[in-house]
């Protein structure tokens, strides 16, 4: 089966979509309670899930400096997730987030 460049980057757009969804759901129920503590545990493994599929499909090779930017903002966000599931705050996650939410809407564009 061949994937077309048009159904791999609507893919690429599904995958930044759920992963902007994992993340706001996870800053929305930050601080858990008994309510709630499925909900960040599972937005917060569902967004790394993601992120590692992201990182790990980033080809180094057709351009290295758009490369390393992706690399490094999922790291970022991926980092800044870790931090927040243990101290309970939202803190640079905010940040990640508009880059995911840029990221994404450029890659709608050229769609």
């Amino acid at each position: 089966m061949n994937v077309t460049e048009s159904d791999a980057t609507s893919i690429l757009i599904k995958c930044f979509d759920e992963l902007i969804k994992s993340v706001k759901t996870f800053q929305t129920n930050i601080v858990p309670n008994t309510e709630n503590f499925r909900r960040k545990s599972s937005s917060f493994s569902r967004a790394l899930t993601i992120l590692y599929s992201l990182q790990s499909s980033i080809d180094f090779e057709k351009d290295l400096g758009i490369a390393k930017s992706l690399f490094q903002i999922y790291e970022y966000t991926r980092v800044s997730l870790i931090e927040e599931f243990k101290s309970c705050e939202v803190n640079k996650s905010i940040n990640a987030l508009t880059a995911l939410v840029e990221i994404r809407d450029s890659w709608k564009s050229i769609s």
